[in-house]
């Protein structure tokens, strides 16, 4: 006997109805279906009050944090873009992204490439685009990045022959950074 329905069957009063009814029965099976179901839909919604704890409802804390994550991303990436966007506290410093990369579980550096400049640098310096102080890159140590070699068959004409990258820092970072700037990603293992 399902909870609810035997908890429905003690309510009769003890003389005006039979509970071995057909009828009866049938009722009190669906009533307490229901009142089961009900208590089980609650408990998820209680249950998600915060995202540790979501399962189902995990695509409604994700809509309100404004993330869209792709198709194939399991649940344990979804999760942790949720726990990243509701643990920024905001900002645009270099300590502030090595910070929230760290609460990620990613050890990261950043490096700024800054232009050649008369007077500044010398002669075998590297030469940058004027407009590379737009440009940071983000160097992942260790982490988990996912390679992809180009493969006959299996890739098309004019893909790289290696691309690499982990998608939850990249979302991450790509979401937070400056809107006017570009960041690409380094890995080191």
């Amino acid at each position: 006997m399902s909870g609810h329905r035997e908890l429905l069957t003690l309510l009769l009063p003890p003389v005006s109805y039979a509970p071995d009814g057909s009828a009866l029965r049938a009722g009190l099976r669906a009533e307490g279906g229901a009142l089961d179901a009900t208590q089980t839909g609650a408990g998820r919604v209680r249950g998600a009050v915060t995202p540790f704890f979501a399962e189902q409802l995990l695509p409604d804390w994700e809509r309100v944090c404004g993330i869209t994550p792709s198709v194939d991303m399991p649940y344990q990436q979804r999760l942790q873009n949720v726990l990243a966007k509701l643990a920024e506290t905001g900002g645009l410093s270099i300590p502030y992204f090595i910070r929230l990369a760290a609460g990620m579980g990613y050890r990261i550096t950043i490096a700024e490439p800054q232009p050649f400049r008369a007077g500044i640098n010398r002669a075998g310096d590297r030469l940058w685009a004027a407009d590379i102080h737009w440009v940071w890159q983000v160097i992942v140590h260790g982490g988990q990045q996912l390679v992809y070699r180009f493969r006959a068959g299996q890739s098309a004409a004019g893909e790289r022959l290696t691309a690499f990258g982990d998608p939850v820092i990249e979302a991450v970072m790509n979401d937070l950074k400056p809107a006017h700037t570009f960041v690409y990603f380094a890995y080191q293992s």
